[in-house]
């Protein structure tokens, strides 16, 4: 069952990042990632495209690698809370060689809002420079083949396979799913 609420982006990112156990909390346009995600079963990720530097980017061209599609909303606490935990184990990230794809949400969650890269600018600024992290915006094709729920803070753990193995939300909650999945032997 999705709750949801009447803050504002901002209280709702301050609800988000004290964590109330039980809540997911929303903003009209968009729900925060599932609270209970369904256990995965593998199934071949959509190809889709994003935007990074003025580019449109196929998720095609990172064959044969490891990834990780997350869409955040620029105003969301618990997003905010997952792209620091994603810099605190950015040596275990690079040592993996896991590609992190971090995606401002197609329409930021329905909130105007900074862009993705001031995001992390401000949030993560070492991983700006970290060849293993990719930051762009979501197209409507991608936030449909991936987040067809507009949920804000999800992401999708895909492997060298191109199949989507885990669906979740929350890293700086959820990391250990992100560490089974860099440990994996599925290159």
């Amino acid at each position: 069952m999705k709750r949801s609420c009447n803050f504002t982006p901002k209280l709702a990112g301050i609800a988000a990042a004290v964590l109330i156990p039980g809540y997911g909390l929303a903003a009209p346009s968009g729900t925060m990632g599932p609270e209970n995600p369904p256990a995965s079963s593998a199934r071949t990720a959509p190809d889709a495209a994003f935007r990074s530097q003025g580019h449109l980017v196929e998720l095609a061209t990172y064959p044969g690698h490891k990834l990780m599609i997350w869409e955040v909303a620029t105003w969301c606490g618990s997003c905010k809370a997952g792209l620091k935990a994603l810099a605190h184990h950015q040596a275990l990230i690079d040592k993996s060689h896991l590609k992190v794809i971090v995606l401002r949400d197609y329409k930021n969650g329905g909130y105007p809002g900074i862009t993705i890269e001031k995001f992390a600018a401000q949030v993560a600024p070492t991983l700006l420079k970290d060849p293993h992290f990719v930051f762009g915006d979501a197209t409507r094709e991608l936030a449909t083949a991936y987040d067809p729920h507009h949920y804000v803070d999800i992401y999708q753990l895909i492997d060298a396979r191109n199949q989507i193995v885990t669906t979740s939300a929350a890293p700086s909650v959820t990391f250990g799913k992100i560490e089974h999945f860099m440990a994996s032997n599925s290159k």
